[in-house]
């Protein structure tokens, strides 16, 4: 692998595969969420670093979903999810929505007090921000789809610390 040095001399190119790639995007921090859904499709949660704001005219965000899972299946009939983004003391709700504990979605809903938004969908009452949508468009791309999402509601929290994924394990920052 490469060198820890920033120099772009010290920087090795190495061939373009799966796990090469997998192993640079662990590189990029990234703000945890949990991607959360209900309706026809059931009430179904799914954590995610794959999110950002898209615009703010109209207010727009996107979250990438792979199309093998549940979370998926759900958001794209319900056509409507909720964007939360977890405090740094939100680990356990992290790696229950990512499935570690393999629990079943009631118990992973137990792990938080959740209220609706005004989609219907639930927001995590303790997250540092909960960006509820509607579904305006679908792309795929590769093994995900791109969902982008017209903000119908939201709600924060005062700055504070919030949980990021780096290096495949937890940081905290201030935000």
């Amino acid at each position: 692998m490469p060198s820890s040095s920033s120099d772009p001399e010290d920087q090795v190119r190495l061939p373009l595969d799966m796990k090469v790639f997998r192993e640079a995007m662990s590189r990029i921090a990234a703000a945890v969420h949990v991607v959360t859904t209900d309706g026809p499709g059931g009430r179904v949660g799914a954590t995610v670093s794959a999110a950002c704001s898209v615009s703010d005219d109209p207010p727009s965000i996107l979250v990438c979903l792979n199309r093998q899972t549940r979370i998926h299946a759900a958001v794209l009939e319900n056509r409507r999810f909720c964007l939360n983004t977890l405090s740094d003391d939100h680990e356990a709700i992290s790696d229950a929505f990512a499935g570690r504990d393999n629990l079943d979605m009631p118990d992973r809903f137990a792990k938080g007090s959740w209220t609706p938004l005004a989609t219907g969908c639930p927001a995590l009452d303790s997250a540092r921000l909960s960006v509820d949508c509607d579904v305006c468009s679908v792309t795929e791309m590769g093994t995900h789809s791109i969902i982008v999402g017209t903000v119908a509601d939201l709600r924060m929290t005062d700055p504070g610390k919030s949980l990021l994924y780096v290096r495949r394990g937890y940081k905290s920052l201030d935000t």
